[in-house]
């Protein structure tokens, strides 16, 4: 609805009357942004942009390399250079806007070396370096999720990178794999160090790391579903020793700085540690028993992050805890009759189960923000 409509409803319904609608009205008009007018001079220039890309591209092989080199290194100083005077203006829009076009521009930079001198090499090797270069700056830097968003996801980027183009190294490469598995949980332990001064950096970090640390436990929960032998077993306790270190570090800052609720703290963190660990680090065959297990440990992660994030305040959170779960319970359906969903009848009952599950979650999410109403 737009903004005279719902003035007119609201009116209409007794909620404000004429004089604080022609207020709310003079108010909005007042600080009416061109979002038409920005969006089309954004076109354009992404027009602008594209075209002299594509230009440089076409007459890429006739330029010097010396001359690639030089105007990309002028572009990096001149966005290091602008990071610098927004930090000292204090204008954190163009230190921040600055910060990532330099982050950007020294990943690029890693990719023209290589082509200048025919380097080759894994993936790993060429984000390792942007990490190193680039952490400092935008940790100590960086204030808003745009920055903390681009980070987190290149150290995702590079752990993963660095783990599974060596998945099958052993030894101390086992350790390595723990990393990357870590990874989120980093994220998290690093939003609850004390960024008093700079709590949207410390939000975008908590955010990619719960957002990732749960899916992905979620998703190693299916590991119920096949067989995990001694051996197996074995090795997966070596990686996820670095894991647990770095949960329980997590766990430590959280109570020291107590950036977060703190009932939240545990089921975000340690729950699903404790999940990941039940699901590849005790030996079970395939069958039945193994995998009742896995959805009753699911559920009960999803169940106790489901308390503390309504308790914590934190809604979004709680319901995807029970979307997770009633999708839970969906796919158990399947998994007990799966002969039966191969059939209409099966697929009408699968329908309505979907259906029910869909509105049991509204109505649990509409009766709790009530309560907390």
């Amino acid at each position: 609805m737009s903004l005279e409509s719902k003035l007119e409803a609201w009116v209409a319904a007794g909620l404000i009357d004429a004089d604080a609608a022609a207020r709310i009205r003079t108010h909005e008009e007042a600080n009416d942004r061109p979002y038409v007018l920005w969006a089309i001079v954004g076109l354009g220039l992404f027009a602008l942009a594209l075209g002299l890309a594509l230009i440089v591209a076409a007459n890429w092989d006739v330029i010097a390399d010396w001359l690639k080199l030089g105007v990309h290194l002028a572009l990096t100083a001149a966005a290091a250079a602008a990071v610098w005077i927004g930090a000292v203006r204090g204008n954190r829009w163009l230190k921040e806007g600055a910060l990532f076009l330099l982050a950007a521009l020294v990943l690029a930079g890693i990719a023209l070396h290589s082509q200048v001198y025919q380097l080759t090499g894994p993936m790993w090797q060429a984000l390792v370096p942007w990490l190193i270069l680039m952490t400092p700056a935008m940790l100590v830097a960086g204030s808003t999720r745009l920055v903390a968003y681009g980070w987190a996801g290149m150290l995702l980027w590079t752990l993963a990178s660095l783990a599974l183009e060596n998945e099958h190294a052993a030894g101390l490469w086992y350790f390595v794999h723990g990393l990357a598995i870590a990874g989120p949980v980093i994220l998290i332990g690093l939003s609850l160090l004390p960024w008093r001064s700079r709590l949207s950096f410390a939000d975008g970090l908590r955010e990619v790391g719960v957002l990732i640390w749960l899916g992905g436990v979620s998703f190693a929960h299916f590991v119920w579903a096949g067989t995990v032998t001694s051996t197996e077993a074995g090795e997966m306790a070596v990686r996820l020793v670095v894991p647990v270190v770095i949960a329980a570090a997590a766990v430590w800052a959280g109570r020291r700085w107590r950036m977060i609720p703190q009932v939240m703290l545990l089921p975000a963190v340690a729950a699903p540690m404790a999940a990941l660990l039940l699901a590849t680090v005790v030996p079970h065959a395939d069958g039945w028993p193994a995998r009742l297990a896995g959805a009753f440990i699911y559920m009960a992660m999803w169940g106790v992050i489901a308390r503390a994030a309504i308790v914590s305040g934190w809604r979004a959170l709680f319901g995807v805890a029970i979307a997770a779960v009633g999708i839970r319970i969906f796919i158990i359906y399947f998994e007990l009759f799966g002969s039966l969903a191969t059939t209409g009848a099966g697929l009408i009952i699968g329908g309505v189960l979907l259906i029910a599950l869909a509105f049991g979650w509204r109505r649990v999410f509409a009766l709790v923000g009530r309560k907390r109403a």
